[in-house]
């Protein structure tokens, strides 16, 4: 087994003991559930790691032969690309885990299209974005899918993938054994378009301190290849975009001057140091975001086409290198008042379209650098 171990200053180790749940429901979907990156979407995606929203938390899944509630899955997340995932917590010593879990599961998956339609979709999305108390257009946003901040884009990508039968099962526990991660990876290598992927949660405690310890089992580099070959297949709707291609589409949406702000953004974002600058894949908009890959993976903000600027705050604070970039970006922002940002954009995140923040591009581009340059 694994160990982890604490280190002090003078280089003395202490063991952290490994630790199993009693309560599966508080101790792993609860965790899981405020802390989805659990789920390590590097793992899953190392080229462009997933990002997941919670969609709706033990979900009654109906038969379809009856229409009455049969099962309860545990998770229902989305992520960026608009793949279902459907999550199911398990303890270690929960002894379904190895054959009812896994064929329920597959019901799961086979029945997608029933119980997965698009009000039923719409309707949690809405309960989700009122229980964290912002639009439903903020909530999508902050995926920062390719479909971009709409509602119907992302919808399109989820009932597409339930179509095509690009889903993605997960296992979720604490410990897994042997046959169980041998089965996933047999399954995960035999199926093209559907993702089965077993993370194992493990937890250790040291002195009331408890740490977790995510990691893949069951997802090799050639069935990312398999996979990836069917995805691309089926994506033409896509683009992979490039900034010629962002040039040009800049041109047709805005006027001159507003078009030459956006490109001179543009490069001023690709001179910071430290700083990656990525571009998306939107059906319709061009976009590039700024990446600080030393701190997160996450963007913390994106440019597209038609001159939006969009704050990706909701989705920042995973780690305290993610806390300091969003706060040292927020107070920077909030000294322009034109932009007219208030307390709760902290944690939302904004919508800037190119007429908000264009005219004060200067001012945005040195909090930008004072902002990254802090961290």
């Amino acid at each position: 087994m694994n160990r982890v171990y604490s280190v002090a200053a003078d280089q003395s180790t202490a063991a952290f003991v490994p630790i199993h749940c009693i309560n599966e429901e508080r101790e792993l979907q609860n965790l899981l559930e405020k802390n989805l990156n659990l789920i390590p979407g590097d793992q899953v995606s190392p080229e462009n790691p997933r990002r997941w929203l919670l969609v709706k938390k033990e979900m009654d899944v109906e038969d379809p032969g009856t229409g009455e509630g049969r099962w309860s899955l545990d998770f229902l997340l989305i992520d960026q690309d608009g793949v279902p995932t459907l999550v199911e917590c398990k303890r270690f010593k929960d002894t379904r885990s190895r054959r009812e879990v896994i064929g329920q599961m597959f019901d799961y998956a086979a029945n997608a299209s029933f119980y997965l339609s698009r009000d039923t979709l719409v309707k949690y999305l809405e309960a989700q974005a009122q229980k964290r108390g912002v639009h439903i257009d903020e909530l999508v946003r902050g995926l920062e899918s390719p479909a971009g901040a709409s509602v119907d884009g992302l919808l399109d990508l989820v009932e597409n993938n339930i179509t095509q039968g690009q889903l993605r099962l997960v296992f979720f526990m604490e410990q897994a054994s042997a046959e169980l991660r041998s089965i996933v990876a047999f399954l995960n290598s035999q199926m093209e378009r559907t993702e089965v992927c077993l993370v194992e949660a493990k937890q250790f405690e040291l002195n009331g301190a408890r740490v977790v310890v995510p990691t893949l089992f069951g997802y090799t580099e050639q069935a990312r290849r398999v996979k990836r070959t069917v995805t691309l297949q089926k994506s033409g709707g896509r683009r992979a975009w490039t900034l010629e291609m962002f040039r040009e589409d800049v041109a047709k949406r805005l006027d001159r001057k507003a078009a030459a702000a956006v490109l001179s953004f543009h490069d001023f974002c690709k001179g910071l140091t430290g700083v990656e600058v990525r571009w998306g894949n939107g059906k319709d908009r061009g976009s590039f975001s700024v990446v600080e890959p030393r701190i997160t993976h996450r963007s913390v903000f994106t440019v597209l086409s038609d001159g939006e600027l969009w704050l990706n705050f909701n989705w920042l604070g995973e780690n305290e290198g993610e806390r300091r970039i969003k706060t040292a970006l927020f107070q920077q922002l909030s000294a322009i008042p034109q932009l007219g940002l208030n307390d709760s954009d902290a944690s939302k995140g904004r919508v800037f379209p190119a007429a908000k923040w264009i005219p004060f591009r200067d001012q945005v581009q040195h909090a930008v650098a004072s902002a990254i340059g802090s961290t």
